[in-house]
């Protein structure tokens, strides 16, 4: 704030704070119109802005210590200074919209770490959204500010998401998690309240160079599965099918498809149960799932990788922890660990001498709870 009141003087401003993401439990399935439960955590990225009476725009990162100017009609792809392409892309958004949008000024950066798996990028288009939102005094329904979000990062950045980023960072609520499906963008929140366990992420440090075209080749390959059961039946994807259904289709399948099948509609069935589980206040069982889920994105379909297999690894032999998953993409970025809090500060400690032993680097780790959605700060 000083910052901002610094670059850009202390006339009237709004601010508005938007959280991070991490997903408790469904990889992999939101693409195949599935199941995901993700909850908002509290790291943010931090937004400050005003209008301006021209057509200039102003932006200036905290993280990067950069910062930009151009005129709101100059607005185009910036290879150089890659952090300042999700605004863009967030303004042409208002413009897809018919919005006209007078210049404005914007300062942003947080906590949120870059590259670790827990959407620092939709944080800021979001956080961005709503900002505009805010300064510009326009009103959009709850899907299209998620909508927008995702539109700038695929259409203007030019990265594939899903839209459970967006969403999660948009309406997540304190102390619960939201039960999506991809499909039809149905939701409930459900309570995430673990006594005296606690989420804590292990962020690998590995950087994850394949993850995009791994990624791209895994939605290929599952596309194949749809394609061979939709002879048979009206589905457009694996979200709409059960584990039973797959299993009659095992030799129509190349064996590599039917495992990447296998993966989402069991996944979709973990998702379900983990909700019932919570719901209940059943955390033990909860965090069987976890594992259940880590085994599968190892086993099937095929996207852990020895730094995350290490921690899982080392989490199952370790005192007072419920369970411990990769989360997100996989290949790299966080593991989540639902562990008794007693228990945390040995854990971080044995855990980074053994990962240090075997990859010659430290991880890092975030204790995180769940939080409301991004939102303005008075």
């Amino acid at each position: 704030e000083k910052k901002f009141i610094e670059i850009f003087g202390k006339q009237r401003f709004k601010k508005v704070k938007s959280p991070a993401r991490v997903n408790l439990i469904g990889d992999h399935t939101d693409y195949q119109g599935g199941f995901v439960l993700p909850v908002a955590i509290d790291r943010y990225t931090y937004f400050f802005g005003r209008k301006r009476d021209d057509n200039k725009i102003k932006i200036y990162s905290f993280n990067f210590n950069d910062y930009i100017e151009t005129f709101l009609e100059d607005i185009k792809f910036n290879k150089e200074k890659k952090w300042v392409n999700y605004i863009y892309g967030v303004v042409k958004e208002f413009e897809n919209k018919g919005v006209e949008l007078s210049g404005f000024e914007i300062a942003y950066g947080g906590n949120v770490p870059v590259g670790s798996g827990l959407s620092s990028s939709a944080s800021v288009e979001i956080g961005a959204v709503t900002l505009l939102m805010k300064i510009f005094e326009l009103k959009f329904t709850d899907i299209e500010v998620i909508e927008m979000g995702k539109s700038a990062e695929n259409n203007f950045v030019g990265v594939n998401c899903g839209i459970m980023d967006q969403f999660i960072i948009y309406l997540g609520k304190r102390e619960s998690a939201i039960f999506l499906n991809c499909d039809n963008l149905e939701y409930s929140y459900v309570p995430f309240k673990t006594g005296s366990y606690k989420l804590l992420l292990v962020d690998t440090k590995k950087k994850r160079e394949l993850s995009s075209s791994v990624y791209n080749k895994r939605v290929e390959e599952v596309e194949g599965v749809v394609n061979v059961i939709k002879r048979d039946m009206n589905i457009n994807n694996l979200g709409q099918i059960s584990p039973e259904i797959l299993e009659n289709y095992k030799n129509h399948l190349r064996e590599i498809e039917y495992k990447r099948g296998k993966h989402i509609v069991e996944e979709n069935e973990r998702v379900k149960k983990s909700v019932e589980f919570l719901k209940k206040g059943d955390i033990e069982n909860f965090g069987v799932m976890l594992y259940q889920s880590h085994i599968s994105l190892k086993n099937l379909y095929q996207v852990s990788c020895d730094e995350l297999d290490f921690i899982v690894d080392f989490s199952k032999n370790f005192k007072g922890i419920l369970g411990a998953r990769l989360t997100g993409a996989g290949m790299g970025g966080c593991c989540i660990v639902l562990i008794e809090q007693g228990f945390i500060d040995d854990f971080k400690n044995e855990l980074s001498k053994n990962y240090y032993k075997e990859f010659g680097i430290k991880p890092s780790f975030y204790e995180v709870v769940a939080v409301d959605g991004a939102k303005e700060e008075s």
